[in-house]
C-alpha cells in the first residue's frame, strides 16, 4: 500500500507539469501555488502582555469538522506599523488525525474544529523560545497559525477522505493546513513591511516546517530560517516501529495510509521527507533541527531495528531512528551549512538524565549534553540572528 501511494503521488506529479490549468485540478494542485488570502476576515482583537493581537478567519479555507481556518497576529504595542520587521511565525503541535472508513474521527475530534483568538494567542505567550524572539531588538512581529485539520500542516486542498462532515453550502469539507499556513504568511506580510520570515514549529508543527518551507520556496517567497522541534516526517521509521511494535500507543499502518490520502500529493511521496530534500539541495531554507534524543513521543530510547536511507539496518533508539536522517544530512554539509542539528538531552525533574522531554523550546528548560549549550534556546537565537545577517 506504502509503494500504491507513493507511485500514485508520482503519476500525479507528472500530471502537474502538462499547465496551469492541469495543475489546479482538484488533487493536483503543487506545492508552490499561492494559498488563498482573498477571504481572510478580521474577527476581533484584544491587547495581552503588551502586544496587540488581531484575530482573522480564512472562509476559503475550512477546518475538518467545523468552522475555518484562523490565524492572529501580534504586533507590540506603541511599535510602528509601517517600519519594516521580520516575522516569526509560530505553528502549533497536536499531533495527526483523519477519519475511519465509518467516518468517525481519529484519533478523536481533537483539532479538527476552529481555533479560538485565545487558544492561538496562548502559543505566543511561551516562556521559552518565542520569550527570547519578543526580546530580540529585531522587533519581531508574531503569528500564530491554526491547525484545524489535524493534518500536520500538509493538507492540500482537497475533499477530506472519509470525512462526513459537509461546509455551510453542502460541498465536502477539505484538508488544507499547507494552503492555509502558506495563505496566513502571505497575508501578514502584505499588511505590514516584512523582512526576514521565521517558521517555528513544535511537534506536529515541528513536522510540518519543512513542507511549508519548501512551499514558500517553491513559490519564490522563501523564509529565512525553520526552527523545527521534536517533529521530523520519516515514513519508513513510521513503518518499521509498527512492524517491531515498538511504541505501545502508535498508528497502524491503516492509519498511514488514510493520513497520507490527507496530504498534499507531494508531501505524501516518501521521496520528498525532509531529510531527502535536504540531501539533493531540493529545500535550500537554513534548518535549525532541535530534538531530544529520548524524546517520548518518539518512543523514547526503546532499541529497534532502525532502516537506514541505504537500505541497512542500524540498533538504535527509537527517537534516534526517528531524526537521525535528517541528522546525517545536516552533518554531512559540513561546517560551511547554514543548517544545524541540535541534538539535546532535556529531562524531567524526576528522571534526571534521561532525555524524555517532548517539545524541548517551549518554557525554559536546560540541556545536559554537553555537546550543546545548556541555554540551548539562547544558542538557536544565535543561529536565528545569524540569519537575519545573511
Amino acid at each position: 500500500m506504502r509503494r500504491f501511494v507513493r507511485s500514485r503521488a508520482r503519476r500525479l506529479a507528472a500530471v502537474c507539469l502538462v499547465g496551469a490549468a492541469v495543475a489546479l485540478l482538484t488533487g493536483c494542485t503543487p506545492v508552490g501555488v499561492p494559498g488563498k488570502t482573498d477571504r481572510i476576515e478580521w474577527v476581533s482583537s484584544s491587547t495581552v502582555g503588551g502586544y496587540k493581537y488581531d484575530y482573522y478567519r480564512n472562509l476559503a479555507y475550512p477546518c475538518s469538522i467545523s468552522g475555518y481556518q484562523t490565524v492572529v497576529i501580534g504586533t507590540k504595542v506603541g511599535s510602528d506599523d509601517s517600519a519594516t520587521r521580520p516575522l516569526w511565525i509560530r505553528m502549533r503541535g497536536g499531533g495527526v488525525g483523519w477519519f475511519d472508513a465509518a467516518g468517525k474521527p481519529q484519533p478523536t475530534a481533537g483539532n479538527k474544529v476552529e481555533e479560538t483568538a485565545s487558544g492561538l494567542t496562548s502559543f505566543l505567550a511561551d516562556t521559552g523560545l518565542v520569550k527570547d524572539v519578543k526580546a530580540d531588538a529585531a522587533g519581531f512581529r508574531l503569528v500564530s497559525v491554526s491547525m484545524c485539520d489535524h493534518d500536520i500542516y500538509a493538507g492540500g486542498d482537497e475533499p477530506d477522505p472519509n470525512n462526513p462532515n459537509k461546509q455551510p453550502d453542502g460541498s465536502p469539507r477539505t484538508t488544507n493546513g499547507l494552503f492555509a499556513t502558506k495563505a496566513a504568511i502571505q497575508f501578514a506580510k502584505a499588511k505590514y513591511p516584512t523582512g526576514k520570515v521565521f517558521l517555528h514549529g513544535t511537534s506536529a508543527g515541528g513536522a510540518g516546517t519543512f513542507g511549508v518551507a519548501w512551499g514558500l520556496q517553491r513559490q519564490g517567497i522563501p523564509p529565512a530560517g525553520v526552527v523545527s522541534d521534536s517533529g521530523v516526517v520519516n515514513f519508513e521509521w513510521e513503518k518499521a516501529t509498527n512492524e517491531q511494535g515498538v511504541c505501545t500507543e502508535k498508528r497502524d499502518d491503516a492509519a498511514l495510509v488514510a493520513i497520507k490520502a490527507r496530504t498534499q500529493f507531494e508531501l505524501a511521496d516518501a521521496g520528498n521527507e525532509p531529510d531527502k530534500l535536504v540531501k539533493s539541495d531540493r529545500l535550500t531554507v537554513p534548518i535549525l533541527h532541535v530534538w531530544n534524543r529520548a524524546d517520548m513521543n518518539t518512543c523514547g530510547s526503546v532499541q529497534m531495528d532502525c532502516p537506514l536511507r541505504d537500505g541497512t539496518t542500524q540498533r538504535l533508539g527509537a527517537a534516534e531512528c526517528a531524526h537521525g536522517p535528517l541528522r546525517t544530512e545536516i552533518l554531512a554539509k559540513g561546517a560551511a551549512t547554514k543548517d544545524r542539528d541540535m541534538r539535546v538531552c532535556v529531562s524531567t525533574t524526576d528522571a534526571p538524565g534521561q532525555c524524555t522531554v517532548h517539545v524541548v523550546t517551549a518554557g525554559d528548560k536546560v540541556n545536559t549534553d554537553p555537546a550543546e549549550p545548556a541555554d540551548f534556546n539562547a544558542a538557536i537565537m544565535d543561529w536565528v540572528r545569524a540569519r537575519l545577517g545573511d
